[in-house]
């Protein structure tokens, strides 16, 4: 789902600035991105999915801006044995995470928990997959690889929806449901 050209936009209208329902659809006419706009910015909740349509990833918004609960799963297709397995949680504030963030492997077992305060990474834990705590370094070294994945990841999303306003095929939805 790479060429936004070939996406469909659902909208409650196309009277700028956009505000309401949004729905992003793939050139097969499969869900990737829904949620709402509110002055043509993402806001509230919004949620990812899988081409088979696992649900991926949900996060917050306010006024386009990271804001509340995110949550993550393995999908299907790149993880079969573990589709619909949380793989993270945590929450942002005012677009950078702050609190704990916790990271599971695809057996669910817990894979790290990172802390941040005030935008700043704080401290880390990491375990292996057979539930061995590594040393603080190694956890920091690897919490710091989560939040660069983490990040690009969130950034894809936020992206496919810049591309979806800017190129897709728009269809209106006067009742667009939820």
């Amino acid at each position: 789902a790479t060429d936004s050209t070939t996406w469909t936009i659902e909208l409650a209208s196309t009277n700028a600035p956009l505000t309401g329902p949004c729905k992003i659809y793939d050139r097969q006419q499969r869900l990737m991105l829904e949620g709402t706009l509110v002055d043509s910015k993402m806001d509230g909740t919004w949620i990812s999915f899988g081409s088979n349509s696992d649900k991926l990833a949900a996060l917050s918004y306010r006024q386009g801006v990271r804001n509340g609960p995110v949550e993550m799963w393995y999908g299907a297709f790149a993880n079969p044995e573990a589709a619909g397995h949380r793989k993270l949680e945590g929450t942002f504030v005012d677009g950078d995470y702050e609190g704990t963030v916790t990271r599971y492997y695809p057996s669910g077992a817990r894979q790290s928990v990172r802390v941040y305060e005030h935008k700043s990474l704080k401290s880390a834990r990491w375990w292996l997959p057979n539930g061995i705590e590594q040393p603080a370094t190694q956890a920091m070294a690897e919490a710091d690889t989560d939040h660069k994945a983490d990040m690009a990841y969130l950034a894809k999303l936020e992206n496919m929806v810049v591309l979806s306003l800017t190129n897709a095929q728009q269809k209106i939805c006067a009742q667009l449901p939820k």
